[in-house]
Parts: C-alpha cells; sequence; structure tokens
C-alpha cells in the first residue's frame, strides 16, 4: 500500500520543482564563441516575460532570404514552430539558419537569443498539437548551442548558421511510450456517452491510478529525470508534481479540452498543477495533491483539489504558499486575456444541471473521409435541465485531420464545450511500375499523389503470410524504391497515405493489391561447341520460369532468330545450320506472372555476353 503521512504532505510537496543537473562539455566552436548550455529558465525562476508580450507577435511570419542557396528565417512563426518541431521529437541537436537586425559576438549574446528562440517555440499562441507548448517548454532541462557561425552581414542583416542543443527530462524512445498509453486512454473515453465533467474526471482519476508520488526525485532529480515528465506519471508510476501537471495536461489537450501547466514561483512553494476550462470558464486541478489524499486513505474528499477556484486551492497551503501562481508568468497581459479574467471566483458546481458540461454531446460519426468538401457531422445535446444557450461551429473540417465541433455561448461567444472528429485521407489508387523500375533485387513503384493534405505513405509487402510495412515515404513523393528483394520472384505490395496529429496516424484504406516480379539474373554464356551442321549453346542456370536463346550469322544479332527453353535446361543444340557459317549466341532468362487484374506478364533478364563459332 502507498503510504504518505498526512501531516507532512504540504511541506514534502512544496519540492516538487527542485532540479539538479549536471551541464554537458561541448567542443569549440568554430567562429571563436565558446559554446554553452544552461538550464531551462522556467526552472531559475529567470524573467522571460518578453515571452508573453510577443505572443502575438509569435503568430507573424518569419521574413525569409536565400542566399548561396540557403534559406534563412527571421523570429517569427515559421522559425518558432521549427524549432517547436525538433523539440516535439526530442531532437538533442539541429541546425537553424538564423536572420536578425544585431551582431551576435559574444557567448552571452547568443545565448540570450537562442533563450529566446526556444521560450517563443513554446509560447500558448503558437501551439498546434497535445505535444508542443506547455508539454515541451517543461520537457527541456537545459539549452544551447555548439555552434554559432555569422555567414554574412548585408549591411542590414546578420545571417547565422547555429548548431542548437538541447538536454530533455525524457526521451523519444520513452514518449514513444507514453504515446501508447495515451492513444490507448484516449480510445477507451466515448465522448458520445459522456459529459465534459465526467471525461475530466476520468482523466483526473487515470492519472491518480497510475502514479505515486516519487519523494526520492523531489530530493534529488539527478537519475531520476523521468519524475519530471508524462512517462514517468503514466509510464514508469512514479513523479513528482511536474509529471502529474503535463500528464494531465497533455491527456486534456488530446481530448479537446483547453489546459494550461500553471505553476509557484521559483523558491516559493516550487509547485506544478493545472487549469483547465469547462462551459467558457477556468478551474483548477491539482491531480498531485489530490493522489496524496487518495495514497493517505485519508477522510478528506479525493477531488479536494478538482476544478475549484484560486481561494479554495490555495487555502490548505503551508506558509510557502505552494499554490500561489507565479506573477512572472500569470500576471502578464496574455495569460490575463485568455485565461485569468475567464477564471470563475467559485469552484465548479458538479450539480448544476444547467451547465453544458452536464450534458451529453454526440456526434453521428467520428471518423469522416477527405473528399474536398467541408464535413459537418450533426450534434445532439443531450441536457438534464436549461443549458446555456450556444451556436455550434466547425473548425479544421476541410483538410485531412482532427477536426472539431465548437460549441459557443451566443452571449459572449466563449467556447463551451468542444468534440474531436477525423477526416482520413481517400483511398488511394493503385501502386505502379515506374520507368526503368524493375531490377533483380529492387522494384521502383509510383503512385498518384493523394488528395487532401496527408504526413506521407506507407507501403507494405505480403510477406510469411502477413502484410508489413517495407517503406514510409514523405508526402512530397510519388515514386519508392523497395530493395532487398530476390531476383525473378513475385510479389504483392499495397499503400496507404497517413495523416499525423500528436504522434497517432490516420490512415486511409488501402490501395488494391499490385502485383509485381522482379526480373531474372542474368545467365552466364558457359560454353559453345559444333558438330555436322549443329551448334550447342550452354549457359549457368539462374532462377526463372525459362530461357529465350538467340542466334544470327550477324554479330549485331541482325535478323537473329528465337527458341525458348525451360527453366530446368541449361543448354540448348540448334540443327540444320550452314556448314562453314559463324553464328552468334545469346540467352536470357524470362520470368511470367499473373497481375491483379488476370493479366498475363513476362519480364525478361538482360542478354548475355554473346559467343560465337564456325559450324562445322
Amino acid at each position: 500500500m502507498k503510504q504518505k503521512p498526512k501531516k507532512a504532505i504540504s511541506l514534502l510537496l512544496s519540492l516538487m520543482l527542485v532540479f539538479s543537473s549536471a551541464l554537458p562539455l561541448c567542443a569549440n566552436a568554430q567562429t571563436g564563441l565558446e559554446p554553452s548550455m544552461e538550464k531551462n529558465p522556467f526552472y531559475e525562476g529567470r524573467d522571460v516575460s518578453f515571452s508573453s508580450p510577443e505572443s502575438v507577435a509569435a503568430l507573424e511570419p518569419s521574413v525569409k532570404k536565400t542566399i548561396n542557396s540557403k534559406t534563412y528565417y527571421s523570429n517569427g512563426a515559421e522559425l518558432y514552430k521549427t524549432i517547436r518541431n525538433n523539440l516535439a521529437q526530442r531532437k538533442t541537436e539541429f541546425a537553424v539558419n538564423y536572420m536578425a537586425n544585431i551582431n551576435i559576438t559574444s557567448t552571452y549574446r547568443a545565448m540570450k537569443a537562442i533563450e529566446k528562440l526556444y521560450v517563443l517555440s513554446c509560447d500558448d499562441a503558437i501551439s498546434e498539437s497535445p505535444i508542443d507548448g506547455d508539454y515541451i517548454r517543461w520537457a527541456v532541462s537545459a539549452y544551447g548551442f555548439k555552434t554559432f557561425n555569422r555567414d554574412k552581414f548585408d549591411g542590414e542583416n546578420y545571417y547565422y548558421t547555429a548548431t542548437l542543443q538541447f538536454e530533455y527530462y525524457d526521451s523519444a524512445a520513452e514518449e514513444a511510450e507514453v504515446d501508447k498509453v495515451v492513444n490507448s486512454f484516449v480510445a477507451s473515453i466515448d465522448t458520445n456517452k459522456l459529459t465534459d465533467y465526467e471525461i475530466i474526471k476520468e482523466i483526473h482519476d487515470f492519472i491518480c491510478s497510475k502514479t505515486t508520488y516519487d519523494y526520492d526525485a523531489a530530493s534529488d532529480i539527478s537519475g531520476r529525470e523521468y519524475a519530471a515528465t508524462a512517462y514517468g506519471a503514466l509510464v514508469k508510476g512514479l513523479c513528482v508534481c511536474q509529471g502529474y501537471a503535463v500528464a494531465f495536461y497533455r491527456l486534456c489537450k488530446e481530448l479537446g479540452y483547453d489546459a494550461r501547466f500553471v505553476s509557484s514561483a521559483h523558491g516559493r512553494g516550487n509547485h506544478a498543477w493545472n487549469i483547465v476550462g469547462l462551459d467558457g470558464k477556468y478551474y483548477f486541478v491539482d491531480t498531485t495533491w489530490d493522489d496524496g489524499i487518495i495514497d493517505m486513505q485519508a477522510e478528506q474528499s479525493p477531488y479536494s483539489y478538482f476544478l475549484v477556484d484560486y481561494d479554495t486551492l490555495r487555502v490548505r497551503d503551508s506558509m510557502l504558499e505552494e499554490h500561489t501562481l507565479d506573477s512572472t508568468y500569470y500576471e502578464t497581459a496574455y495569460y490575463l486575456e485568455n485565461y485569468g479574467e475567464n477564471t470563475d471566483n467559485l469552484s465548479y458546481d458538479s450539480g448544476n444541471k444547467n451547465l453544458l458540461s452536464q450534458s451529453c454531446i454526440s456526434l453521428n460519426q467520428s471518423s469522416f473521409t477527405y473528399n474536398g468538401d467541408e464535413i459537418k457531422p450533426s450534434v445532439t445535446v443531450f441536457t438534464n435541465g436549461r443549458a446555456e444557450q450556444y451556436t455550434i461551429t466547425y473548425s479544421d473540417n476541410k483538410n485531412t485531420g482532427v477536426a472539431s465541433v465548437n460549441i459557443v455561448s451566443k452571449e459572449n461567444e466563449r467556447l463551451l464545450s468542444h468534440r474531436n472528429y477525423y477526416i482520413i485521407p481517400k483511398k488511394m489508387s493503385s501502386l505502379s511500375l515506374a520507368d526503368s523500375g524493375r531490377e533483380t533485387t529492387a522494384v521502383k513503384v509510383k503512385f498518384t499523389k493523394a488528395p487532401g493534405a496527408v504526413s506521407g505513405y506507407k507501403i507494405e509487402q505480403y510477406k510469411n503470410g502477413k502484410w508489413s510495412v517495407v517503406k514510409t515515404v514523405s508526402a512530397s513523393a510519388t515514386e519508392a524504391k523497395i530493395t532487398s528483394l530476390s531476383p525473378s520472384v513475385t510479389y504483392k505490395f499495397r499503400i496507404r497515405s497517413y495523416k499525423n496529429f500528436s504522434k497517432r496516424n490516420f490512415f486511409s484504406d488501402y490501395s488494391n493489391v499490385y502485383i509485381v516480379a522482379t526480373k531474372p539474373k542474368t545467365p552466364s554464356a558457359s560454353s559453345i561447341s559444333t558438330k555436322s551442321k549443329s551448334i550447342t549453346f550452354k549457359w549457368k542456370k539462374v532462377a526463372c520460369s525459362g530461357y529465350q536463346l538467340q542466334y544470327s550469322t550477324d554479330k549485331s544479332m541482325k535478323g537473329a532468330k528465337t527458341v525458348n527453353a525451360s527453366s530446368t535446361a541449361v543448354s540448348k543444340k540448334i540443327a540444320k545450320l550452314k556448314k562453314g557459317k559463324k553464328y552468334y549466341f545469346r540467352v536470357r532468362a524470362y520470368k511470367t506472372y499473373t497481375k491483379s487484374s488476370g493479366e498475363k506478364c513476362t519480364c525478361y533478364s538482360s542478354w548475355s555476353a554473346k559467343k560465337n563459332i564456325k559450324c562445322k
């Protein structure tokens, strides 16, 4: 049984964001700038308040300039999103081409520029999925650079190529394990049968059931970095408050609920928890402290910190005031406008059946196939009381991926509720053979690009009684070469496109099966001999359906005659030839197979080298 001393819980949980980690050594940069790594400023309590005032600016596009075939990006959405996507993949090292109007001549200036790029790449304003925004902001333990080179100054802007380095509390492999748990949980939630309140409660209960607070990690995170992540919460089952909070954030976002990770000031509680939106208002949720209540088997409600207002959240704090929001980050104009002003001053009333979050919202379908038009499922709201008047709108509902039904208040246009549905790519046409695409150990296939936006394609091969992926290609591809095949063998392939969202792939239906054979190896001519008006030509056996033999008195094989031989043959005798005439012989193998349409097809090896002899 998990145990926690009840009276000590406030002081013990206040240690949750105290982290320490050694910074790595780096090779010298080519520019003379000393490489550097620094801890994530959010753990240090450093003022990065430039992030929130610039949140709107973060949405502005980057200015792009191409110089010597290299494209540079200024501060702006395109650059931030590029960095964001690398962080989401837990890349520890990657290059950026950076354009700025300042001359970066010192390691200090380089680090300040990189800090700004990092912070804005994690900004809520450009968050597009459950695995970016706060989820990656708190996954980074340290950031810096390996090289920072100035390439050019054109009189107005400076152009840099930088190799950025990041350290994380989790790895890409650990995130893959998290993805499995998340996808399984999301699939288990029937949003047509549960209310918003019930869904958020399911998330709360799932996290509390999966994990235990890691006191050792709270004292020293070194060697226990997992405890600060969703991997610790959802896979390993041990974490500190940060792990609880990022797990809650991720699951809420996956199911379409607006949530944020929030924390107390550095050195004043060092605690993390969440806010989540219901009925157009925001409430606080602290799964860490609710889990502590459950673990203690205390008489206190296990939902004491579930959907509560700020005063209720803080009432049981110790003298460290663990639930005091850090004013550096949460009293900014951006946060106050988008969240603070909409935070309810009363805890959520689960007994108020007039709330839309107490109603079941059902879509007639949860998955649709892309057709190029806006897709609008019908929506039914089952209310127990008089839910607030609302209008229904749709977003992201024309292209492939995750679309949404948004239920918006008529009174103040706030989002009251939300349901996701999926637009999967359209079934693809079958594969076909690319020009010069048939080889002895490979085939190159071509295909028509899928309509709508897709993330890529997966080609599968039927082998050993099952289909398995043999090639994944990008969305821009129209051809793919499949290697490591055997000569003169018939193969079956199929293809489907996919759209990726938050590490989940939404697939089209499979294309029809494409059947193709590889070319046989070219048989080697081994010998040629002659007897009375006949010539015997021999070759080395290869795997095939049969052989074609050609002979002619012309070296260029003009007017050559062709005869066939079985797949078991290794020689052919040609009689009734002209005595004294020189004859040239060559051989090739062929493979016959039946296409999926039923049409017979034959493919050939190259011709062997020629051998000649004068007929006796």
